[in-house]
């Protein structure tokens, strides 16, 4: 055998070996986010159970919550149940979401030592609303958002755990390995949305012995400020249908936010008002303009505006409403007090699964 004939048998043997290695590698990485997927999976089925138990019980459940050191708040009743998903190329995105409320706005004292537009800030970062400011105080709208979300991360082969404003202003992220992700946790976790006695968080703390980490997010810091991608540019319906459809969902992207509703949700409200689930804030749109529901298996558009909405589905001709319903199929966009465009900024694509 001649020099080169040898090298090129060398070599090819180097390839295959180095393919084999490769098929190896790229297999171990599909059943590890194969792994992740089918957790995130059962976070899902887990949280729709819960809303769906939670619509039809309605528990009061109301909380005194210290917003810092100094303010306590009292009166606030738990409510306003959501699951929101996304899906990108990098990554998925299960979250539940509800809101503690109450009547009466919040009074925060501004003092010296904190510069007001890091409480600003960081008031702004937790998703609270502020009404009025003087140099002496803020004033809040009475609602606190809590968010619990669970993140996935392929490249790590981990799952993050965010809880933003849960038991005072501020956020923590928490990294866990799918297989931490079982029924025990997931029924602590229904216990910490009951506001029962939960060993949830201790949990995630203890999934630290197997070399996952715990973050704490400073109160001035945004969530938002977390690896997290465009959701409108990147979401995949596809995935998000394979991985999460469970009965009949009407998924709603606006700017880059996606919200989903069920048969089992309740209304949701677009429109001008800082208290609507999707809040359009345009000169065109009313204060409660438009509001989505299920009704004898329709996701159904009921226009209650002084300008009306405008509807238009994937191939078809556009419709206007007003003070009457539409209901909805396959995908589209909405557009509240003016008409479908591509100039228009406000547009809310749907899809009905």
């Amino acid at each position: 055998m001649g020099v080169l004939a040898e090298l090129k048998q060398k070599a090819q043997s180097i390839l295959h070996k180095e393919d084999a290695h490769s098929e190896t590698v790229e297999s171990l990485n599909e059943l590890q986010r194969s792994r992740i997927i089918d957790s995130l999976r059962n976070v899902y089925d887990y949280m729709h159970e819960l809303l769906d138990q939670l619509h039809l019980v309605k528990p009061v459940i109301t909380v005194n919550y210290p917003f810092n050191n100094e303010l306590i708040i009292d009166g606030l009743e738990q409510k306003n149940y959501e699951i929101h998903v996304r899906s990108s190329y990098d990554d998925d995105v299960v979250g539940f979401l509800f809101r503690l409320q109450r009547e009466e706005s919040i009074t925060l004292p501004l003092t010296p030592s904190v510069p007001a537009q890091d409480i600003i800030r960081t008031i702004k970062n937790a998703g609270c609303l502020i009404a009025e400011q003087s140099t002496r105080q803020l004033e809040l709208e009475g609602m606190i958002p809590i968010r619990i979300y669970f993140k996935s991360n392929f490249q790590e082969n981990r799952i993050y755990v965010i809880i933003d404003n849960y038991t005072s202003i501020g956020s923590e992220q928490y990294s866990i390995k799918a297989e931490t992700i079982t029924d025990e946790l997931l029924n602590e976790f229904g216990n910490l949305i009951l506001r029962r006695e939960s060993a949830f968080i201790a949990m995630l703390e203890g999934a630290r012995s197997d070399s996952s980490h715990v973050i704490k997010i400073h109160d001035g810091d945004s969530v938002d400020d977390l690896d997290r991608t465009t959701l409108t540019q990147n979401m995949s319906e596809s995935r998000i249908k394979s991985l999460f459809t469970r009965g009949q969902h009407l998924y709603l992207t606006y700017r880059e936010c996606i919200t989903e509703i069920s048969s089992r949700s309740n209304d949701l409200m677009l429109g001008r008002s800082k208290s609507s689930n999707i809040i359009v804030d345009a000169d065109c749109v009313s204060r409660h303009h438009a509001k989505l529901l299920y009704r004898k298996g329709k996701f159904v558009v009921v226009d209650q505006s002084t300008n009306g909405t405008f509807i238009k589905t994937q191939g078809g001709q556009e419709v206007f409403i007003q003070n009457e319903e539409y209901p909805l199929s396959g995908s589209g966009f909405i557009s509240l007090g003016k008409t479908v465009s591509v100039d228009n900024e406000n547009l809310i694509y749907f899809s009905c699964q």
